[in-house]
């Protein structure tokens, strides 16, 4: 499992709480793109990503977007978009 990053960790929804694992560029663009931020995704951010701090300004900026609706509906965007994710009972 990679180390905790924003592409590598858990999120509150809300409702419950999904975990994602981006793994590569790609699939770091799809999640941008899912979470309608596809400006995150811009040329070298997956490496600055894999060496953010999990808790830090990127992570944040996705948690907001997370907040907006529940962990299953996130689940099926996110499965639609190829990005790994599984929803965590609260």
């Amino acid at each position: 499992m990679p180390s905790p990053n924003p592409g590598n960790r858990t999120y509150a929804c809300s409702s419950g709480e999904i975990t994602i694992a981006v793994e590569t560029a790609e699939q770091w663009r799809a999640l941008a793109v899912c979470l309608g931020r596809p400006e995150l995704a811009y040329e070298g951010a997956w490496d600055i990503v894999l060496s953010a701090p999990a808790d830090g300004p990127v992570a944040r900026v996705v948690g907001e977007m997370f907040c907006d609706d529940t962990a299953e509906s996130w689940k099926r965007r996110l499965d639609a978009h190829g990005v790994r994710c599984v929803t965590v009972a609260t």
